[in-house]
């Protein structure tokens, strides 16, 4: 009698042999599965996912570094324009700062104040002019030679004594009378540098006493020193 093999059915199949094996093969190719999937999920999906969080991460930061950037180069020409927008303050003539609107007439300025006219008062004729010239040097007949070309010009015209005896040569007005007065400087060969203001009584003082009444309402008195200035 022939004894049945390892693997062998009972009845000397190989059966049952087959099944175990099959069975056997099922588990190891489920356990080779599990373990390929976790290798799989921890090696791939599962660090994926990890990367994956943190990438949306970096894009949001990148992000906001692209806005950041975008909004200091907006802040940046605002500031470039708004630079030239300043030069663009610049008045018609040149200067810095707001702009003035003078009219056509060149009196009113963008206050709407009117500038006084500085006004020139005319040059009254020799004629009306009353002018003593007053001797303050030890000269005998100069005054009458001084106020003789005078009266050639067409001033009225009177010689007489300074109350003093003076160095210095100045011609003296009344207030209004300042023109005339460096009109008769020129006609002696000077300037208005010896031109002086004075009210009537410091013309009357200018004279000796019994000169004073002689000269009495009159407009402007040259007084001859012996700088000889005045001639």
């Amino acid at each position: 009698m022939t004894a049945s093999g390892r693997y062998a059915s009972p009845d000397s199949s190989f059966g049952r042999s087959t099944s175990n094996a099959a069975a056997r093969g099922g588990a190891l190719i489920a356990v080779a599965v599990v373990i390929g999937f976790l290798l799989l999920w921890q090696g791939g999906v599962g660090g994926s996912g990890a990367e994956v969080d943190a990438a949306p991460s970096d894009d949001t930061s990148t992000e906001a570094e692209q806005a950041d950037e975008s909004s200091d180069g907006e802040g940046t020409g605002a500031a470039a324009e708004g630079t030239d927008g300043g030069e663009s303050t610049e008045s018609s003539d040149g200067t810095d700062g707001a702009e003035t609107e003078t009219g056509t007439d060149g009196t009113e300025n963008d206050t709407g104040t009117e500038e006084t006219p500085t006004t020139t008062l005319a040059l009254r004729p020799p004629g009306e002019v009353r002018a003593a010239v007053a001797n303050g040097t030890s000269t005998a007949g100069l005054a009458g030679t001084r106020s003789g070309d005078l009266a050639t010009a067409g001033y009225v015209t009177a010689a007489v004594n300074a109350a003093n005896d003076t160095a210095v040569s100045n011609i003296y007005y009344l207030d209004t009378y300042g023109n005339e007065a460096e009109q008769i400087a020129i006609l002696l060969n000077s300037d208005a540098s010896v031109l002086r203001p004075a009210t009537a009584e410091q013309l009357l003082a200018l004279v000796r006493e019994d000169n004073q009444a002689q000269i009495e309402g009159y407009h402007v008195v040259v007084v001859l020193g012996s700088d000889q200035v005045l001639g």
